[in-house]
């Protein structure tokens, strides 16, 4: 079964970028947020390049994923928080339910979860039918 390779798959291994490209596919999708990442990622390589980055420069960048504004004071505010420290990922500003799924299935490589995300189930049904077809 073919499926699209999220994201999320490209940033397991760093947490908060994945939590940004979250807000980043809020009201859109991969084909409008891939296109951005590597400039994002540039401007703000980390948390605190993130806190201290000028919001309408950040805006700027991922004007083509809509809703820049919103986004860009979010993504701040996310990483306000990951500085401060959080226990539950929804603590972080901007994470609802899509990023909570996400987080579940990616960091607590929680597979048993029923994502609302059509997208996050697929990703789910595809690796749990390649694990029942390995065993």
């Amino acid at each position: 079964m073919n499926r699209e390779i999220l994201i999320q798959e490209d940033y397991l291994d760093n947490h908060w970028k994945m939590m940004v490209c979250c807000i980043l596919l809020n009201q859109t999708n991969n084909k409008q947020v891939r296109p951005v990442l590597s400039s994002v990622f540039e401007l703000i390589p980390d948390p605190l390049s993130a806190i201290g980055c000028d919001p309408e420069r950040l805006a700027a960048v991922i004007k083509t994923t809509g809703f820049q504004n919103v986004k860009a004071s979010r993504i701040k505010q996310l990483s306000q928080k990951w500085q401060e420290g959080f226990s539950d990922v929804t603590e972080l500003p901007g994470i609802g339910k899509y990023g909570k799924e996400s987080w579940e299935i990616f960091v607590n490589d929680n597979l048993k979860i029923i994502p609302t995300d059509k997208k996050l189930s697929a990703y789910i049904e595809a690796i749990n039918s390649k694990s029942s077809n390995s065993s």
